[in-house]
């Protein structure tokens, strides 16, 4: 996994249009968790649940059925 543990949040949010279609494409395959997808891309979880929040919040993916049993749901491209 990439070494970027504590980065800024700005930082962060950058890097969210670079990695929306590599997101998008994981999803493409079949609905995944935000762990699953930070280990399918090989970045940190925090990393991932920031660009994964994002996009849930203007409609780019969307929660499929209910949380597994760690509480994470699993994510797909919005209808």
């Amino acid at each position: 996994m990439k070494n970027q543990t504590n980065r800024d949040p700005a930082e962060i949010m950058r890097d969210e249009m670079v990695m929306r279609e590599r997101i998008l494409c994981q999803l493409q395959e079949e609905p995944s968790t935000i762990p699953e997808i930070a280990e399918a891309l090989d970045y940190p979880a925090n990393d991932v649940t920031i660009w994964i929040m994002a996009m849930w919040r203007y409609g780019i993916i969307e929660e499929v059925g209910k949380p597994n049993d760690d509480g994470f749901y699993k994510y797909r491209p919005a209808k």
